[in-house]
C-alpha cells in the first residue's frame, strides 16, 4: 500500500518533465520563427532602400586639367653604407688579436724562464728565440697595419658598388615612371581631343564602377562627339509587389501594392537609371556636349524602347536639384507614354539627327555590364 504514492510521484514528474520539455521546443521553434520574419524583414527594407538610392541623382563633372601636370619623381637619396668600413676593420683587427697574443705570451714566458733559470746557455737560446719571436710580432703588426687598409679599400668598394646598384636600380624606376607619365598624359590629351580609343578606356573604366542594386547592360554608340546610350531596364520583377511592416508580435504583414504605386516605383527606377548612366558619361568625357539615350525592355518576342531623352550637358547639372527621376526627366523633355496608372508603353527611340546620312560603320561602339 505505501508503494502507491510513489508511482503517483514518480509519474507527475515525468509528466512535468514532458511538459517543460514541450514548452523548450515551442520556445526555440518561436524564437527560430521570430529570428526568419526579422530577416525577411530586414532584407525586404534594405532592398527597397537600394531601389530608392538610385534615384538620388548627382553630376560632378571630372577635372582633368590637374592630371595634365607630370607627377615628379622622388630625387634619389643614396644609402649610407659607412658602418661596412667600421665592420670590415672590426672584423679585420679581431683576427689579429690571438697572433699577437701569442707572440707576446711567448716573448714574456721567455724572460720570466731567463730570470729564473739565468745561465749563459739559457740567456743564449732565450735571446735567440725572443729575437725571433719580436720579429714575428713586427711582421704580424705590419700584416696587421696591411689588412686593416685592404680591409678599408674593400669595404669602400663595396660601399661604391652598392650605392651603384642604388642608382642603376634608381634610373630604372625613374625611366618607368616617366614611360607611364608619358602614356598617362597622352591618354588624357586623346580623351580630350575626343579620341576613340581613349573615350572607349574611360567609359568602360567609370561605368564599370558605378553602383546599381539590378544588372544593368549598356550599349554605346558615338561619332562625332555624339554619343546614343541604348540602356537595357530590368523587368518589373525587380520590383516587390507588396510592402512588408513588422507586427508587434514579431509577424509580418505584406499588403499589396496599389498599381500606380507599383507602376510608378517602377517608372522611377528606370528614368534613374538612365539619368544615372547619361551623367557618368558626360562628367567624364569633355568632348561630348549632349548625349541621347533610350531605355530598352526585352520581352519575349521585342525590344521594346520605353523611355527616350536627349540631354545636353549645359543642362544635365539641373539632375542634382531633382527630388527624382520622373520630374528630371520632364525637364529634359523625355519621350515616354503611359496611362493613368503610369504604365510604360512603348515610344519611338530619339536619335541624333547628325547620324542619317553616315553609314554605320563608322560608329565606335563599346558594350558595358553593370552591376555592383
Amino acid at each position: 500500500m505505501s508503494l502507491q504514492p510513489d508511482k503517483t510521484t514518480s509519474l507527475r514528474e515525468k509528466n512535468k518533465i514532458k511538459n517543460n520539455e514541450r514548452a523548450e521546443v515551442r520556445y526555440f521553434k518561436g524564437e527560430e520563427q521570430f529570428e526568419r520574419w526579422r530577416k525577411e524583414f530586414i532584407q525586404h527594407q534594405d532592398n527597397e532602400l537600394k531601389l530608392a538610392a538610385v534615384s538620388k541623382l548627382s553630376y560632378e563633372p571630372a577635372d582633368y586639367e590637374p592630371l595634365l601636370v607630370q607627377e615628379p619623381f622622388p630625387e634619389l637619396v643614396l644609402t649610407d653604407h659607412s658602418y661596412l668600413i667600421d665592420k670590415a676593420v672590426t672584423k679585420t683587427e679581431e683576427s689579429y688579436v690571438y697572433p699577437q697574443g701569442i707572440r707576446i705570451a711567448i716573448i714574456i714566458s721567455l724572460f720570466v724562464i731567463l730570470v729564473i733559470f739565468f745561465s749563459p746557455i739559457v740567456l743564449l737560446i732565450t735571446v735567440a728565440m725572443g729575437v725571433a719571436a719580436a720579429v714575428s710580432l713586427h711582421f704580424t703588426r705590419k700584416d696587421r697595419e696591411h689588412a686593416i687598409k685592404e680591409a678599408e679599400r674593400e669595404a669602400r668598394e663595396e660601399m661604391a658598388r652598392r650605392n651603384e646598384q642604388e642608382r642603376l636600380v634608381y634610373e630604372e624606376k625613374r625611366r618607368q615612371h616617366e614611360v607611364k607619365e608619358t602614356a598617362r598624359l597622352a591618354l588624357i590629351q586623346q580623351l580630350l581631343t575626343g579620341a576613340p580609343g581613349a573615350v572607349r578606356a574611360r567609359l568602360d573604366e567609370v561605368l564599370s564602377h558605378l553602383k546599381l542594386p539590378v544588372v544593368v547592360e549598356v550599349d554605346i554608340d558615338f561619332f562625332a562627339d555624339i554619343p546614343f546610350v541604348k540602356v537595357w531596364l530590368p523587368s518589373k520583377a525587380v520590383i516587390p509587389k507588396q510592402t512588408c511592416e513588422m507586427l508587434p508580435s514579431g509577424r509580418l504583414q505584406f499588403q499589396d501594392k496599389d498599381t500606380r504605386v507599383f507602376n510608378k516605383q517602377y517608372f522611377e527606377l528606370c528614368g534613374a537609371i538612365i539619368l544615372q548612366v547619361v551623367s557618368v558619361i558626360l562628367a567624364n568625357i569633355p568632348s561630348f556636349q549632349e548625349a541621347y539615350a533610350a531605355g530598352v525592355v526585352k520581352n519575349d518576342l521585342t525590344d521594346d524602347c520605353i523611355l527616350s531623352v536627349k540631354i545636353p550637358k549645359e543642362e544635365i547639372a539641373s539632375i542634382n536639384r531633382a527630388n527624382s527621376a520622373i520630374p528630371a526627366l520632364q525637364a529634359f523633355a523625355a519621350i515616354y507614354e503611359c496611362d493613368t496608372s503610369l504604365a510604360l508603353y512603348p515610344v519611338d527611340m530619339l536619335c541624333p539627327p547628325e547620324w542619317e546620312e553616315i553609314d554605320k560603320q563608322e560608329l565606335k561602339s563599346l558594350k558595358v555590364r553593370i552591376f555592383q
